[in-house]
């Protein structure tokens, strides 16, 4: 286990190329597959030509091709530099979106233009941001900086939407929306471990570790949208 700072990264070779980072490639990739599992089964499962279930596909549709460049961008850094990253964190962004319209099409319809308005802002404002740092930082050096960014838009639209309202509609309109929440929590840890440079292994670093909790949350999200479909039916059914 090292603390405080980064093992070195692995090299490896293929087709003559000189790469970097398997371990990267392997998680990133097996994120990948399980988002677009996800969204395959709420198509299959779910009436996705409802806003609710619609922004949930695309949530993992998103993520899924956002993390598999993520993967790409790692292994092939030495020809693309912190440019490899550019689309993985701006497509990360944009699937922050998905989850806050998701949820804030659950609020009364008179709170939902304006919200979806600001989250709208929020997004092209960070990736204005995203962009402008790109041409005018010395990346390579300011990789941190950079990182900021996207994982300032996650920290705002995770907490006012999974966290507030999952935990508001898991109150009021199904408890299964309470994995939400506790979905947003279970990402606390991976950034502790990216905050503290904490790895446990060369092929399990923190990145790793943040990327098997992510995959974790997508069983979270899944069971969540499952229950506030069996919830919300049955009412529905019940009522007529």
């Amino acid at each position: 286990m090292r603390i405080g700072s980064d093992f070195d990264k692995m090299e490896f070779s293929w087709l003559g190329l000189d790469l970097l980072e398997p371990n990267a490639l392997i998680s990133d990739t097996l994120i990948a597959v399980f988002a677009f599992v996800f969204a395959a089964l709420i198509v299959r499962n779910f009436p996705t030509n409802q806003p609710f279930y619609r922004y949930w596909k695309w949530l993992f549709i998103i993520q899924g091709a956002s993390f598999f460049f993520g993967g790409l961008g790692h292994v092939f850094y030495n020809y693309t530099g912190v440019w490899g990253k550019y689309f993985p964190l701006a497509t990360a962004i944009f699937f922050i979106m998905m989850v806050e319209h998701a949820m804030i099409n659950l609020l009364p319809e008179k709170h939902r233009k304006m919200l979806s308005t600001l989250s709208k802002v929020k997004a092209v404002l960070a990736i204005v941001v995203l962009t402008t740092m790109m041409f005018t930082l010395d990346v390579e050096k300011n990789l941190s900086t950079l990182l900021l960014v996207p994982s300032v838009n996650t920290a705002l639209g995770y907490f006012s939407t999974l966290f507030y309202l999952g935990w508001k509609f898991g109150r009021t309109i199904s408890k299964s929306l309470y994995l939400l929440p506790l979905s947003v929590l279970m990402l606390i840890p991976a950034a502790i471990f990216q905050a503290k440079k904490i790895s446990i292994h060369p092929w399990f670093d923190r990145n790793d570790f943040s990327h098997l909790l992510i995959i974790i949350t997508f069983f979270l999200y899944y069971y969540a949208i499952k229950g506030f479909y069996r919830d919300t039916t049955n009412r529905t059914s019940i009522v007529q």
